[in-house]
């Protein structure tokens, strides 16, 4: 049985969103069933931004519900937040021995932030060391495999990188994890239709968020420019919405009867976009229903999250003294 490893960072208040669900917690979900599973609320990695104690609790624990009512279950699946296992930080100061400024300096995130800024005297030493940080997310539990987005890529690669140099100073000590990009639906395109879905860009379909919202969101679709009235003809890929019903898994029939339509000009984009936001809340309901209920529930949030870093902590525990006592520490 394989160890699958993931966590996502609560940056935003705006909760998870279709690209979320689709690329990574979907699959999370049926992983739970033939792996043995290790997933986290990544909230460390989040101080790079959220500099608002209220809006990192708040982040944290709104994240740790929404993968709840999505279906990861804390009986069989190892489910914490990252700042309930302090072992992981202090791996992060012995791993920070293992990889040089110059590679830090390649990541992209580094790359982007300096090209942003233009100024290295900006950038906070938490999103320097943030790739450091996930590495010792990943090789403090032995992971096997380590499912991530196209852009989360080159850390787990780096991840690798110290892992090796590690084992080359230390001995076989930290297992070496497989990347693993799951392409058809890693990269979900937001509703711009150009750029990956994401909160920062506002170019996403929040799962949880209220229903005027997700409204406003699906009215906003990119549709083809060149289409100015309905009856106008059109280009369906011009139009990211028929990739959302496909996703959405409304009968293919149908979204091929509708594309045929719009070529032909016989459907407006107001149309179909209304028939995305009945299908998104039709297929959302149940998690949408299940968050409702947790939390009306504080008490049983609060015992979940402390049993699942007491189930991280007993392997957490056990792999840094083997590290300690490799180091000589």
């Amino acid at each position: 049985m394989k160890r699958i490893l993931s966590g996502i960072t609560p940056s935003s208040t705006s909760g998870l969103h279709l690209g979320n669900y689709l690329g990574a917690v979907k699959r999370f979900v049926e992983f739970q069933r033939e792996h043995e599973c290790f997933f986290f609320v990544a909230n460390l990695h989040a101080l790079n931004t959220v500099h608002d104690p209220k809006v990192a609790q708040e982040n944290s624990r709104n994240i740790f519900l929404e993968y709840l009512a999505f279906g990861i279950d804390p009986t069989k699946t190892t489910f914490y937040i990252e700042s309930d296992i302090p072992e992981i930080t202090y791996l992060q100061t012995i791993l920070n021995n293992c990889v040089t400024v110059a590679e830090m300096q390649r990541m992209h995130g580094y790359k982007d932030k300096m090209a942003k800024e233009a100024d290295q005297g900006t950038i906070n030493v938490g999103l320097f060391n943030y790739p450091i940080l996930m590495a010792a997310d990943i090789m403090l539990f032995d992971a096997d495999i380590v499912p991530v987005g196209e852009d989360q890529s080159q850390h787990v690669e780096v991840c690798r990188e110290i892992g090796r140099t590690f084992n080359n100073r230390y001995g076989s000590i930290l297992k070496i994890p497989e990347l693993s990009i799951q392409r058809e639906t890693a990269r979900v395109i937001g509703t711009d239709g150009v750029r990956k879905m994401s909160k920062s860009l506002g170019n996403d379909l929040p799962v949880f968020a209220d229903e005027k919202h997700i409204y406003k969101q699906i009215m906003g679709i990119t549709t083809d420019p060149a289409r100015i009235k309905p009856t106008d003809a059109g280009d369906p890929a011009k139009n990211i919405g028929f990739s959302y019903l496909r996703l959405l898994d409304h009968p293919e029939a149908e979204v091929s009867t509708l594309e045929a339509r719009y070529r032909s000009g016989t459907v407006g984009d107001v149309e179909i976009k209304k028939l995305i936001y009945e299908v998104f809340m039709t297929y959302m309901k149940p998690f949408r229903t299940r968050k409702v209920e947790l939390e009306s529930d504080p008490s049983t949030i609060d015992r979940l999250r402390e049993q699942g870093a007491q189930r991280a902590r007993v392997i957490a525990t056990a792999s840094l003294a083997r590290i300690r006592e490799a180091v000589g520490v």
